[in-house]
């Protein structure tokens, strides 16, 4: 099986071609290719598949590293358009991706890339506990849910022990959630995150955009641009009154075959 490897901010993935969607994977062989000691590793999988959405050739199928399926993930769609930008599989400088949140239209910008996310979506108040300690948290929806929890300062997230997943009312997210944990305030935040069915990442792309989309509401503003720092690089996320973009990296760093 072909694959190829890549990452944004640090958030990489495993990519398999599949342009005859002749190769459903099950949760199993997504888990295994994503294991970082018995197969190539990644904080997840992006299988290139045929799109049937009129409106993009291609689709993303999007899975976590513990091979359940996720909505969305704005570093993987970057990643995902960086490969077939790479393969001739799209021109650009405008690339459509078929997603199960939607379509999300991919603009190159020299080395980066930019990504209309769609709007964020506020949600209720919620809360997440690690270690005992817990904290009030803004939920939000980037086609996949969020909870965004402000910290007081640098040393308060640095302390953070994230290697098991943050508590969370299951009732309010059944399906799971991914839990942000922020410092600073608009234009300039901080952030760290557990994503579900996958645990502390280097980065999250809609995390970073429901970050940043929070941020800017706090600051008492409706549009702006705020500046998201993850532990694996800085995103730049956008608010307009119709949508959100959020640019940044996105690179391709090897190539191979796999036995399955």
């Amino acid at each position: 099986m072909e694959f190829a490897k890549g990452h944004g901010t640090g958030n990489d993935f495993v990519i398999v071609p599949d342009l005859d969607d002749a190769l459903p994977l099950k949760d199993a062989q997504v888990a295994l290719l994503c294991d970082r000691r018995f197969g190539i590793g990644g904080d997840g999988l992006l299988r290139v598949a045929p799109a049937e959405d009129p409106g993009a050739e291609w689709f993303m199928d999007y899975r976590n590293a513990d091979g359940s399926i996720a909505e969305m993930c704005g570093n993987g769609v970057r990643v995902f358009a960086r490969y077939l930008l790479e393969h001739g599989l799209a021109e650009g400088p405008e690339v459509p991706v078929a997603t199960r949140a939607g379509i999300k239209t991919v603009t190159v910008d020299g080395d980066e890339l930019r990504v209309d996310m769609g709007a964020a979506v506020f949600g209720t108040v919620s809360q997440a506990s690690v270690e005992g300690f817990t904290w009030p948290g803004q939920v939000v929806s980037m086609g996949n849910p969020h909870l965004v929890c402000h910290l007081g300062d640098d040393a308060e997230l640095e302390a953070l022990e994230l290697f098991h997943q943050p508590r969370y009312d299951a009732a309010l997210f059944p399906d799971g959630v991914n839990v942000e944990f922020v410092v600073g305030a608009a234009p300039h935040v901080r952030m760290r995150v557990h994503e579900r069915g996958v645990g502390e990442t280097a980065s999250c792309g809609t995390g970073a955009c429901a970050v940043g989309a929070v941020a800017l509401r706090h600051a008492g503003l409706d549009t702006g641009v705020c500046r998201v720092d993850v532990p694996g690089g800085t995103l730049t996320i956008e608010v307009t009154d119709e949508t959100l973009y959020m640019t940044g990296p996105a690179v391709i760093v090897a190539e191979g075959s796999f036995r399955l």
